[in-house]
C-alpha cells in the first residue's frame, strides 16, 4: 500500500502564485481602504478589521482610473486561473 500523495510541479506552482496572489490582492485592500479613510469625513471611514465587497466600488468613485483597482482586478483573474489549473492538474489527473 502506497502511503505517499504524489503532487505534480503545476500543482505546486498553481498553489504558489494562489497563495501569492491572495496575500497581495489582501495587502491592496488594505491600501485602497486607507486611500479611502483620508479622502471621506470620520463618519463614512472603513474600518480596517471589518470591511466587505464594497471597497473596491467605493475606491473607484473616489479614484476613477487609478491603478489600485487594476491590480486588484489582476489578482482576482490570477486567483481565477490558478483555479482552473489545480482542478485541472490535481483532481483530474
Amino acid at each position: 500500500m502506497q502511503l505517499a500523495i504524489h503532487v505534480s510541479i503545476p500543482v505546486i506552482i498553481a498553489g504558489a502564485l494562489m497563495t501569492s496572489a491572495v496575500i497581495s490582492a489582501n495587502m491592496l485592500s488594505y491600501v485602497m481602504i486607507g486611500k479611502i479613510n483620508e479622502r471621506v469625513p470620520e463618519k463614512e471611514r472603513i474600518s480596517y478589521v471589518r470591511w466587505g465587497l464594497g471597497v473596491r466600488k467605493r475606491f473607484k468613485q473616489l479614484y476613477p482610473g487609478h491603478a489600485l483597482a487594476y491590480a486588484l482586478d489582476c489578482c482576482f483573474v490570477l486567483m481565477a486561473v490558478c483555479i482552473v489549473v489545480l482542478i485541472r492538474f490535481w483532481v483530474f489527473q
